[in-house]
């Protein structure tokens, strides 16, 4: 998809999976814990201008977000291009599946570090067995499929 000349945004976001006690994998999603009519989500944002890859963005990204350190990349999943209405310009999100260990705590709250405009924010996280019907918001779900991640709709792995 081409985009026209509007201002354009670089972002990352990681589907992060983690296996369960039955060998399946799970999805991690947060919400935010003070602000419930926020949809659920998946940990990413901004590449900072300058020498930093989507590779690192992702990694940045995901610390400052939950927490979470040193995951594995499996894969990049693909790359979305997406217009964002409220700001009138194109998001550029190039997506990574990631892996956290078994014992990655079922829940927690974080408390979102950095200097972005989420600084300070808590995020509630928790993992999901996603049905086919599960859908995220805004250009994630195009990702969120068997095809892309089959890992998180396979019966065992």
């Amino acid at each position: 998809m081409s985009t026209p000349a509007l201002p354009a945004v670089e972002k990352v976001g990681a589907f992060i999976i983690r296996r369960n006690r039955e060998e399946l994998y799970e999805l991690l999603l947060f919400h935010h814990a003070d602000m419930p009519e926020v949809p659920l989500q998946i940990p990413g944002g901004s590449i900072d201008s300058g020498p930093e890859t989507a590779v690192e963005a992702v990694h940045r990204e995901v610390r400052e977000e939950s927490g979470l350190a040193d995951l594995e990349v499996i894969r990049k999943v693909g790359v979305s291009d997406w217009f964002w209405p409220e700001g009138e310009f194109w998001v550029k999100r190039h997506l990574f599946l990631l892996e956290a260990p078994r014992e990655t705590p079922d829940t927690w709250i974080h408390s979102v570090g950095g200097c972005g405009s989420d600084a300070r924010l808590r995020f509630a996280y928790h993992w999901l067995r996603p049905p086919i019907e599960f859908r995220l918001t805004g250009d994630l779900g195009i990702f969120l499929n068997p095809g892309h991640l089959p890992e998180l709709y396979s019966d065992a792995s």
